[in-house]
């Protein structure tokens, strides 16, 4: 009996050895992403005020629904500030942005359009240098022009100082004149709106690139925030992003390399507030330079 178990002791060990070794570190890392990115403010009167542009690469684990940090180690290496090295934060979906910078001219002296280096380790083994690019050909290698938001409930604009909270919120945003399709079938250009609430956190996403199939497409016009995550009388945050996107596949791992603009709109609900919230809601993202974080 003894003998028997022994055996069925060693299958199972080989079996297990087997399956880990067959699986690829693209098994944990779904798609990579590289850009430049300008972010602005949009005030009461819908103006825009410019808060900065920023270099940054983020790495996509295939699991969004995990808690697990599966992709660890990140680094990337390239020219400019990249030389040295830039490391990726251990959160699960690492990410890293560069120094900030007020022009695209003066952010591309820091990091200049060319090949950068991606690192990184999975449950599997470790990537090493895997190459990223922008392309100075692209007629993409120009930024969308900056965004501009509404907000409307029951058909009409709304004060973004008495939204109801009882009513579902649409969010439009200005044109994407620069969207098109991606001619290589992976993804075609995004736009992304994230709902903050007044401590910082994401409560609503419209969708990331690749994973959600319902995420928003360049020729969509309209998000819709659901009444169910709004209460009365808070300060809430929404970004909205136009992501012109160049891709690319290799070692079965997807590449996005894009030029963005961001925007972002503070908007208050009607009523009182009953949790003490911040005049001004906490920073959700580091775009938002203007904002202190918690």
């Amino acid at each position: 009996m003894k003998f028997y178990i022994f055996l069925l002791t060693v299958f199972l060990f080989q079996a297990c050895s087997s399956e880990k070794k067959s699986k690829q570190p693209s098994d944990y890392v779904d798609y990579v992403v590289m850009g430049k990115s300008v972010n602005h403010r949009q005030d009461f009167s819908g103006n825009l005020k410019l808060l900065n542009t920023v270099f940054f690469a983020e790495i996509f684990p295939t699991d969004l629904t995990s808690s697990k940090v599966t992709v660890t180690n990140g680094k990337l290496t390239g020219p400019g500030d990249a030389r040295e090295g830039l490391y990726f934060s251990t959160d699960r979906i690492p990410f890293l942005a560069g120094q900030r910078e007020m022009t695209i001219e003066k952010l591309s002296e820091r990091y200049p359009d060319g090949t950068y280096n991606f690192s990184f380790n999975t449950p599997v083994g470790s990537i090493e240098k895997f190459p990223v690019s922008f392309s100075d050909q692209s007629k993409k290698s120009n930024n969308p022009n900056p965004i501009k938001i509404t907000l409307s409930q029951n058909g009409e604009e709304v004060n973004i100082n008495a939204v109801n909270s009882n009513n579902d919120l649409k969010v439009s945003w200005s044109e994407f004149t620069i969207g098109s399709n991606d001619p290589n079938e992976i993804i075609d250009d995004m736009i992304y709106v994230i709902l903050g609430d007044c401590m910082g956190n994401e409560i609503a996403h419209s969708g990331h690139a690749i994973s959600d199939p319902e995420a928003l497409t360049f020729d969509k016009t309209e998000f819709i925030i659901k009444s169910t995550v709004l209460s009365p009388g808070r300060p809430y945050q929404l970004e909205v992003e136009h992501s012109n996107m160049e891709t690319a596949i290799n070692s079965n791992i997807e590449i996005i390399v894009t030029k963005a603009a961001t925007s972002f709109l503070d908007f208050r609900t009607q009523g009182e507030d009953l949790n003490a919230c911040p005049e001004l809601p906490f920073a959700m993202d580091g775009g938002q330079t203007d904002r202190v974080k918690k």
